[in-house]
């Protein structure tokens, strides 16, 4: 290892002197070494950025497959110098008996090497436990926060990368990691400080306290996904730090959200308290009051937005728990609502119920395009799906499939066909049955993982989303004819894992949604339109106003994104009052958008049609 990789170690460690960063500082000049600092820095990022299920592209991996080569040897020769040699190997010094030992000691060294490097690429790397840390203090038992509450997939991960069991009121050593799945929320509390997180949906959080020069500081490393704090009043030597690889968050009391998609942006939301960041560059604190502030890779700025006026008070609430999803009548008089056991029409002053399902389950719901059906599945172990006609609710068909996940079925927009990706992972199958015979049309079989199905509003065709696990930047949207299963074409779409999908009414749009980045594609051209980026969430769900002039993005926060279309300009931001949003809906007039999300009642949201361009 060189100097320049030493120094850039240190750097990333938190452990670089002023004097050693004065040194990188000359040494960068040179731009091989520059080079060579960038390069180490960009796999950093990558590693700190990988998300469940998601494997290294074949280039990052064998730059880590070289550097993890070269270390193991170098750990070996070192144990092996230091160390005193067996007893067959000390029965004299001559020459010859030297010169066998030192032979036998690079045999050995160079078998152990490629042993454990060996070891190290048969097992799949854990890809989301953060490069581990030399200046942990205390025993790894140590107790430093306690888990307080989950709902869904929580999991925590020991320094290892195994899986622990932990339950409500369980604590936390220092250096694990915790990961939430889809739907997911994990509230967390500090055992020696005042401060609580919740940590949203498909988030990776690592908990350790501070190193050497700075212990008395508990630390967080937010490696993907999006975390609330609530800190309490706390002196400025002792601030919260919240690590991402582009900023540190230094809170001292009051309420925030810090959020990351990716290796390369953070954004910071700041609803009451005081909040610094720091940047690797500028290590100056930069204080930020109410209001937002996307920190990005390369620059040396923190851009400070000013506060969003937020939407927060709806037009109207309607009481109606567990609800899967929402639409309107296509006149837009009423406003439906249904889950796996209930289906309720709103009208403007009255609603009326069916209830088909006496058993208290939400399980899984959706409309189709035509209003005239509902797709029910209640999740026990010998259901299948049913297609309900509507209004009634009565059961016209039954189709033999699960549902696992909401991004993992689509339904036609008349419910002729149904379409659901096989269960458990790896997810690379997706099967489209025809609902009338029950029969299958056609399964696909893919090598890449699917992350997320949609039908286009004729019905004529089914949306895949893909993930490329082999060459990382080749993920793309599949498009296939849903009578043959023949592929009609397919979107480029950028590295980041897909994560929703939806088409304009008229079909001639698809939106793909990322963590952090909303993309608009003309399907017919297969022309990249619009890329929306700064928002830092994770999106859930989409939808097209019907005239396509707006889009809305549902978030594992609970907050509605929109924004107009062709301008790319945020227009609106609504905070629903509840975790996990799982659909939005726009009148068919436009002028209103309806939200469902877990923990708070279905609301109906007037939508600003003014000031787009501003």
């Amino acid at each position: 290892m060189n100097r320049v990789a030493e120094l850039t170690l240190k750097l990333l460690d938190r452990a670089l002197t002023s004097a050693e960063a004065e040194e990188l500082d000359a040494l960068a000049a040179d731009p091989r070494a520059e080079a060579e600092h960038l390069e180490l820095l960009a796999l950093e990022a990558e590693l700190r950025a990988l998300r469940t299920d998601f494997d290294l592209a074949d280039a990052t991996l064998a730059q880590i497959q070289e550097a993890q080569a070269e270390r193991t040897a170098g750990a070996v020769l070192a144990a092996i110098t230091t160390a005193a040699p067996p007893i067959w190997a000390r029965s004299g010094p001559g020459p010859r008996r030297t010169v066998r030992r030192r032979a036998v000691a690079v045999v050995l060294t160079a078998c152990a090497a490629c042993a454990l490097v060996a070891v190290w690429l048969g097992v799949k790397p854990a890809p989301i436990v953060l490069p581990a840390h030399d200046d942990l203090p205390g025993a790894a038992g140590q107790g430093f926060a306690k888990l307080s509450q989950k709902t869904g997939l929580v999991e925590v991960l020991n320094a290892t990368g195994d899986v622990v069991p932990v339950e409500e009121g369980n604590e936390l050593p220092v250096g694990f990691t915790l990961r939430t799945g889809d739907e997911s929320l994990a509230v967390v509390e500090l055992l020696a400080e005042p401060a609580r997180f919740e940590i949203e949906s498909d988030s990776v959080v690592r908990f350790r306290s501070g190193g050497r020069t700075v212990a008395s500081k508990p630390q967080l490393y937010l490696a993907a996904g999006q975390l609330t704090a609530t800190v309490s009043d706390r002196p400025n030597s002792r601030p919260l730090v919240v690590s991402t690889s582009v900023t540190d968050v230094l809170a001292h009391s009051g309420l925030f959200v810090v959020s990351s998609a990716g290796p390369d942006t953070a954004r910071v939301d700041i609803r009451s308290g005081q909040v610094e960041l720091v940047r690797t560059v500028a290590p100056k604190p930069v204080p930020v009051g109410v209001g937002s502030a996307l920190v990005t890779a390369g620059l040396d700025r923190v851009d400070i937005e000013n506060s969003r006026a937020v939407d927060r008070v709806p037009a109207r609430t309607l009481a109606f728990p567990g609800a899967r999803d929402v639409t309107y009548s296509l006149d837009g008089a009423e406003l439906w609502v249904g889950n796996a056991r209930a289906f309720t029409r709103w009208g403007e002053t009255s609603a009326i119920e069916s209830s088909y399902y006496a058993r208290r389950t939400d399980g899984f719901a959706g409309f189709t395009r035509d209003r005239k059906h509902l797709v029910t599945f209640r999740g026990d172990r010998e259901d299948r799906v049913l297609i309900r006609s509507l209004p009634d609710g009565g059961e016209l068909a039954v189709v033999d499939a699960r549902i696992g996940d909401s991004r993992f079925w689509a339904v036609g927009p008349d419910a002729s066909w149904f379409a659901v990706v096989d269960l458990p992972k790896p997810h690379k199958c997706v099967r489209l049955l025809d609902v009338a015979t029950g029969e299958e049309r056609f399964q696909l079989n893919v090598a890449e993982n699917i992350a997320c199905i949609t039908s286009s509003p004729d019905g004529r065709a089914l949306a895949v989303g893909l993930i490329d696990l082999a060459r990382g930047g080749s993920n793309k949207v599949l498009l296939l004819d849903t009578i043959t299963g023949a592929r009609l074409s397919s979107l480029p779409i950028q590295k980041r894992p897909p994560t929703a999908l939806a088409y304009s009414d008229d079909g001639r749009l698809l939106a793909v949604g990322f963590n952090g980045v909303i993309q608009i594609w003309d399907v017919a051209s297969r022309e990249l339109l619009r890329t929306i980026t700064g928002f830092e969430r994770a999106v859930v769900c989409l939808a097209f106003s019907p005239d396509a002039n707006r889009i809305a993005a549902g978030t594992p926060d609970g907050s509605v994104w929109v924004w107009h279309r062709a301008s790319g300009l945020q227009t609106q931001l609504i905070e629903s009052g509840g975790r996990g949003v799982r659909t939005v809906a726009f009148s068919p007039n436009g002028k209103h958008l309806a939200t469902v999300a877990n923990g708070a009642p279905v609301a109906v949201w007037d939508i600003k049609l003014t000031g787009d361009l501003q």
